[in-house]
This record gives C-alpha cells, sequence and structure tokens, in this order.
C-alpha cells in the first residue's frame, strides 16, 4: 500500500513536494481502504493529477520510475565510476549543485517503511530507513551521510536492524544504495523494501507494452475469459483471443529500430514474436473473423496492453502509477479503467494516474483524490490537493476546475494576429 511520496530537486520539481493516498475525512468504501494500521487507517484508491501540459505531471510519474529503479538496479546496473543518471531543476545555480531527494512511507506486511535517499551524478549523498511494527513505536534501521569535509560516510545502525551489516556497509559503492547492496548480499529483513519496488508497476507516457497481457494469455489458460470480459465490459466486440508465437523477421524488424539492436536481439537467444488475434462475430456465420491486434484502433491496443496490470493489481493488491491514463481513450473508458479500481471493495489495489479527462469529475473520484499541478514563472513546478481550496459540500468539481477556480489551468491567449 502506497501511503505517500516525496521529491525534491528532480525535473521541474524544484521544492520539496509532497504526495499522499492518505483519505481525509470520511470517505465511503468505494474511494477509499480500511488498512488495519492506526498511524494510517484509511487510504485512497485511486488518485487523479490534473494540470496543463508542461506542469510536471510526467516528471512526477518520472520521479518514482526514478527511484523504483534505483532500488532495484543501483548495484546490477551501474557500474564504479559511472554517472547517475539523475535530474535536478536545472533553472537555478544552486539546485544544479544540489542533490535530488525521494522519500516514500509505504505499508508492507502490516509494517510502516519510510524509507528515502538523496543523490546526484557522482554519489548517494544520504539514505535511511525508519520502520514501525504492527502495534509498536517506529525506530531507525539505518541511515548513511557523506560529510564532504572528510569525504567520508557517517552511518548509524540501530538494533532492529539484525545481519551482517558491517558486511553489506563495506560491499555497499558510493554510487549505490544500500538496501539494494544488503538484498543482494542476501539481507532477509531489507528484502520487504526491495520486493515492495518490485511489485510497483509504474507505465509511462506512450503506448505500454501489448506483450505483457499477450504473454499471460499465451501462459495462462485462465486468464483469457477474464481478458475476454475485461475488453466486452469496455464495449469491445470480441468474442476471442488467440495468442500465437511467430519467429522474428529481423529484416523487417530493422526498418523500424537500429540495426544494432536487432542483432543484440537476434544473440540473445530463440527469441519469438508474440501475436495477438481478436475473434470477432460475422453476420450470418456462426464463424469469427480474426484480425490481428495491429488492425485494432490506439484505444483497443491500448486497453488490451492494460488488462494485464490491471487485472494483476486487483488479484494481488497492486499498485499502478500511469501516466496520461487517458491518451487515446474515449473518457467511458477511463472512467471504467478508473471505476475498477475504485468499486472494488475487496481489494487494496491502488492507482496514481496523470490525466486531462475531467469528466472523471463528475462523481466518479472523490475530490480528495484530485491533485493539481502548477508551474510558476521561475519554472518550479507545484503538487498540491484539491482538498488545499475551500470545496463547497454541492460545489461543482468540473466547473471549478474549467473555470480556473483551483488553477492547473493552461492561461490560452486568444489571438487575432494567428492566421
Amino acid at each position: 500500500m502506497l501511503v505517500s511520496f516525496a521529491v525534491e530537486n528532480w525535473e521541474c520539481f524544484r521544492d520539496r513536494q509532497e504526495f499522499s493516498m492518505e483519505t481525509l475525512g470520511r470517505a465511503s468504501e468505494q474511494f477509499a481502504f480500511e488498512t488495519g494500521i492506526r498511524r494510517y487507517p484509511r487510504l485512497n484508491r485511486v488518485a487523479a493529477i490534473y494540470g496543463p501540459n508542461g506542469s510536471g505531471k510526467s516528471r512526477f510519474v518520472s520521479a518514482i520510475g526514478f527511484m523504483q529503479n534505483a532500488v532495484l538496479n543501483s548495484v546490477k546496473e551501474v557500474e564504479a565510476g559511472d554517472r547517475i543518471a539523475v535530474s535536478p531543476f536545472r533553472f537555478s545555480l544552486s539546485s544544479l549543485d544540489s542533490p535530488t531527494c525521494f522519500e516514500i512511507t509505504f505499508i508492507q506486511d502490516s509494517t510502516v517503511y519510510e524509507y528515502g535517499f538523496c543523490v546526484d551524478s557522482a554519489r548517494v549523498w544520504e539514505e535511511w530507513l525508519s520502520v514501525r511494527r504492527p502495534a509498536g513505536r517506529i525506530q531507525r534501521w539505518f541511515m548513511r551521510r557523506f560529510d564532504s569535509d572528510s569525504e567520508e560516510y557517517l552511518w548509524g545502525f540501530g538494533p532492529s536492524l539484525r545481519g551482517q551489516r558491517e558486511t553489506w556497509r563495506k560491499a555497499t559503492r558510493s554510487d549505490a544504495l544500500f538496501v539494494s547492496t544488503a538484498v543482494q548480499l542476501n539481507s532477509e529483513i531489507l528484502t520487504p523494501v526491495v520486493e515492495w519496488f518490485r511489485k510497483l508497476i509504474v507505465i509511462g507516457s506512450g503506448e505500454f507494452p501489448a506483450s505483457f497481457t499477450s504473454k499471460r494469455a499465451l501462459s495462462d489458460s485462465e486468464f483469457t475469459p477474464r481478458l475476454i470480459e475485461f475488453l466486452q465490459q469496455a464495449d469491445i466486440a470480441v468474442e476471442d483471443i488467440k495468442v500465437t508465437e511467430e519467429d522474428i523477421n529481423y529484416d523487417e524488424m530493422a526498418e523500424h529500430i537500429p540495426r544494432p539492436v536487432v542483432e543484440f536481439i537476434r544473440k540473445s537467444g530463440d527469441a519469438k514474436a508474440l501475436r495477438s488475434h481478436f475473434g470477432l462475430p460475422v453476420e450470418g456465420s456462426k464463424d469469427l473473423s480474426y484480425l490481428d491486434l495491429g488492425e485494432q484502433s490506439d484505444g483497443t491496443r491500448r486497453l488490451y496492453s492494460y488488462a494485464d496490470p490491471w487485472l494483476n493489481i486487483i488479484d494481488n493488491d497492486r499498485i499502478v502509477v500511469v501516466d496520461e491514463l487517458d491518451q487515446s481513450l474515449h473518457p467511458h473508458l477511463v472512467k471504467y479503467l478508473v471505476g475498477i479500481i475504485n468499486r472494488e471493495s475487496k481489494s487494496m489495489a491502488q492507482l496514481v494516474a496523470t490525466v486531462h479527462d475531467v469528466t472523471l469529475l463528475l462523481g466518479a473520484l472523490e475530490r480528495n483524490q484530485i491533485w493539481l499541478t502548477e508551474k510558476d514563472l521561475d519554472q518550479a513546478a507545484s503538487l498540491v490537493p484539491l482538498s488545499d481550496y475551500k470545496v463547497r459540500k454541492k460545489e461543482s468539481l468540473l466547473r471549478g476546475y474549467l473555470g480556473g477556480r483551483y488553477g492547473a489551468v493552461p492561461n490560452v491567449v486568444e489571438s487575432d494576429t494567428l492566421e
């Protein structure tokens, strides 16, 4: 369960911005669920982030993606001496010389974890982890901080962090995370932190690969009927789906992607291309006519691609973060995807999505599920909850947002000089 996320000095976010899934006030079971944790008793199922183009919505998603990638891959992908691909705020000289910080609070197996780190392109400057066991007090498990005067790390370990702490500490490179290093060296007590990030699903802008859904349909016979039902409920007239494996046409692939990449795929083994075919009814016949997924509309392909992560998060109480959820999708389909998470009362699945679709403000979202991004004249972006505004009980959120009452809308200037 995601509780909160904070970022500072990342892309357009110069100052620390804090995002939370905590429920404010009373919310129905449709919009929030009970956690069983006294400190965070109820969390929102969905959070939608609105704002004009270029206001930081995508950068927020990329910040979460960067943190996830750092936890999962800082040890095995970054070699000593490589630069860390961090991206600080570029419109301030002081920001360029300062580290970028990420902090996240999540619940795993009834335990609250508060984890964070600060990095620049050369090193990890700080890293810390605090843990709150069920019915217990919060405990600082470890902290590390680079001291620029001595050019050494200052370390602190709490008594609750059991295991080969000195071995993990000595093995941690300056450009790698302690958590990642310790888990790679078989730390069982820190494994839940890495496992939480491994189960997190972050989908950037653009078309999400359909291969995940196709692979699951090919390997799991029970998944295909659920996939068909998922599409049918969205008014896609499909009655059967067949997924086949075919040899890759490398010459055809080379027409779309660089030849070195094609050669790498060729040498990597017996790679196969997955082809998905939709069985559609034929008037006057009992037989179906099959169309390749590539012959379907952008929206249908996108909905098909979402099927695996959406059903996965419902089945396993996972969290998905999506940039531009409404891209190529009709408003009714966006409402359908949001509704699957919001109405699943037995699930603790969560969705965080950036959107432009304002029709969700007509009852598909509860007001404290709405967040807003806006960029100032100094190019620094802010992220604030709608709850920061005094929204009247029966106020139309759609009218208020489009009317600029909450900000976070583009300031379009009409002009007669453009032809």
